[in-house]
């Protein structure tokens, strides 16, 4: 597969537009395996309505194989479509959310402007980084952009975790989400419930952090910053957690 070059990258992001007036954000994934990519898609999605309001579409990226973006997008209920294969390594590169080491996306975003120059670009792989999504709303009303169509709901939340799922699920009978869940499972991708858990852990270490340390020195600032945003995800997480019920085992 040909990569694409820096100077058409803007372009092939543009190009996945379906208004040709729109803005474009593009949200960067280290992958399903990553709680905090978790937590940054998730605090998009809630802010989808806003952003379509503003006039920006909103695109994601990923070094994932196509089960794994398939399953992300069911399991963490993503309306949004995914940027093509050849181009993600050089906008990821672009967005400053290339590791060359492991040769991945890292955590990041990147606001692309409807003539192809980027507005904002913005780092969210270290959660006591001074990125914020409300930036992103910022620059968008100073753009002053047309409003677009609100974005498709996404998806009921799953009703079982994929762990459960791949113990319950003994034969060809399951439903469509449980079926969701094993194969999500199968490539890699947290679950919404214990990413939940992972960033309540996250945040009560942080908090404890940050309430012990000297309230006026940078250490106490980048654990606040954590904090911050990790409630900020662990909020929009746990939208994705439906209502505990009855456990409900497959026939046969």
């Amino acid at each position: 597969m040909t990569a694409v070059s820096a100077g058409r990258a803007a372009n092939v992001v543009l190009a996945a537009r379906t208004s040709p007036d729109a803005a474009v954000l593009v949200v960067a994934l280290r992958g399903g395996h990553w709680p905090y990519s978790c937590g940054l898609a998730s605090t998009v999605r809630r802010l989808a309505p806003r952003l379509s309001a503003h006039g920006a579409e909103v695109l994601l990226l990923a070094a994932e194989t196509p089960r794994a973006r398939e399953a992300i997008a069911a399991l963490w209920r993503l309306p949004f479509r995914w940027l093509p294969e050849p181009a993600v390594e050089t906008v990821a590169r672009q967005l400053g959310a290339w590791d060359e080491a492991s040769a991945r996306t890292l955590d990041g975003l990147g606001l692309l402007g409807p003539d192809g120059d980027w507005i904002l670009r913005q780092d969210f792989d270290d959660p006591g980084g001074a990125g914020s999504p409300e930036a992103v709303l910022t620059a968008l009303r100073g753009a002053g952009l047309r409003p677009l169509p609100a974005p498709p709901p996404a998806g009921p939340a799953l009703p079982v975790s994929a762990g459960t799922a791949a113990r319950r699920h003994r034969g060809p009978v399951a439903s469509a989400a449980e079926r969701t869940a094993v194969e999500s499972d199968r490539v890699g991708v947290r679950d919404p419930g214990h990413v939940t858990a992972v960033l309540r852990r996250a945040l009560a270490a942080a908090d404890g952090l940050a309430r012990s340390l000297p309230p006026s020195s940078p250490a106490a600032a980048k654990a606040e910053r954590t904090r911050l945003r990790l409630a900020l995800y662990l909020r929009a997480v746990q939208d994705l957690v439906p209502a505990p019920g009855p456990a409900r085992d497959l026939p046969g």
